[in-house]
């Protein structure tokens, strides 16, 4: 299907749960039959090797083992020996939003629920970004990186949120600053970063061997601009900048090709596939001011269990998919939404060319502060 809808360039996971279940055991079955189907069709994939908690059961305490980034970049080694063609890597899916899962929030293993471990794990992943960077590099110096994490902004809504606000609009930054070797005692997180057991001589290693990236990924949903009220976020947004706006501030910052990673809104087909004419209406404004490698949707097949965040495996579906699933047709089947995505990918329609439909409860409350963008507009 993928191949019909003319997509030439796809993310693509490499589960090292499943490749590596015993320490250095390497298993390669999940692998091997898609990669080398990409390979034969000319497919471009960029390769996925950590996607949110996807490492093996064995690596206790996850993120916080101070193993971690030793045993991820090994991983990351044999996967460049074994797939030596592949030209595109996501070092390290989205870890700002990750790290708060596991450590923050405590919904992702291992469940912690601090700022010293919040900033423990953040330590953590950057080594592990630097010195899977350092092995991809190494063996192939022509390889293209991705460098994916969310794309935020935030909003104050009464002078006691101000504060914060200010602190995740930094914070929103950190990952890419960090692994740029871009803090020092002058930025703004450094005071947070020092309170709370980030040690200054890891600082002055990364920033004197930066981990560059090639391509910034931005990953931008309904719930990525957020509005604060009393210290809590409010949801839904009232009025969002949009995509274009905050893409922008990115693409500034880091003066560098920026990618639409990750986008989707669930609901009905005709919900998808009017968020898809808004995002294609933004990446086109966006494409004014910015050097635009791409657009993906996330994810290509309706998901399962994320209503309880992958937590369970309930195999309830959650319908946000460019093709379906559906309690009758558990297999992959085409909708308006693929449709109009491989038009689009063919380069045979535009966003204007598309239809607009009125967003089905509860997302006509939750897309409200999205309406004045052009793409929600007949």
């Amino acid at each position: 299907m993928i191949c019909v809808a003319g997509i030439t360039q796809l993310r693509y996971p490499v589960p090292w749960h499943r490749i590596e279940r015993e320490p250095g055991k390497w298993d390669w079955s999940w692998m091997d039959g898609p990669v080398e189907w990409m390979r034969r069709n000319g497919m471009k994939p960029i390769l996925d090797p950590l996607h949110h908690v996807s490492f093996p059961h064995w690596l206790k305490d996850g993120f916080a083992n101070a193993e971690f980034p030793a045993l991820y970049a090994r991983f990351v080694r044999q996967i460049v020996q074994r797939y030596e063609w592949v030209q595109q890597y996501t070092v390290f899916n989205e870890p700002l939003p990750t790290l708060i899962l596991c450590s923050q929030s405590g919904d992702w293993y291992p469940h912690r629920r601090t700022h010293d471990d919040f900033v423990l794990m953040a330590a953590n992943a950057v080594r592990a970004i630097s010195l899977a960077t350092k092995e991809l590099r190494s063996a192939n110096p022509s390889v293209e990186l991705v460098q994916i994490d969310s794309c935020e902004h935030h909003r104050a809504l009464d002078a006691e949120s101000e504060e914060q606000v200010r602190f995740v609009n930094e914070r929103r930054f950190l990952f890419h600053d960090l692994i740029l070797g871009r803090v020092g005692k002058d930025h703004p997180m450094h005071e947070y970063l020092q309170k709370h057991g980030f040690g200054d001589e890891l600082l002055s290693q990364l920033r004197n061997e930066p981990a560059p990236f090639d391509v910034l990924g931005l990953d931008y949903y309904a719930h990525s601009e957020m509005e604060w009220g009393h210290n809590a976020v409010q949801f839904p947004c009232r009025r969002a900048l949009g995509f274009a706006e905050v893409g922008k501030q990115y693409a500034e910052r880091f003066q560098c090709p920026v990618m639409l990673t990750e986008t989707n809104v669930g609901g009905t087909v005709q919900d998808r596939v009017t968020w898809l004419r808004c995002m294609e209406e933004q990446i086109e404004e966006l494409s004014k001011t910015a050097d635009v490698r791409g657009f993906c949707w996330f994810p290509a097949i309706d998901a399962t269990d994320w209503n309880t965040l992958c937590t369970r495996a309930n195999l309830k579906l959650s319908p946000m998919g460019v093709w379906s699933l559906d309690d009758v047709r558990k297999v992959r089947h085409s909708t308006e939404l693929s449709d109009w995505y491989g038009k689009l990918a063919r380069a045979e329609a535009s966003w204007r060319d598309m239809p607009v439909y009125a967003p089905e409860p509860p997302l006509d409350r939750d897309l409200a502060g999205f309406f004045h963008l052009p793409g929600f507009k007949k």
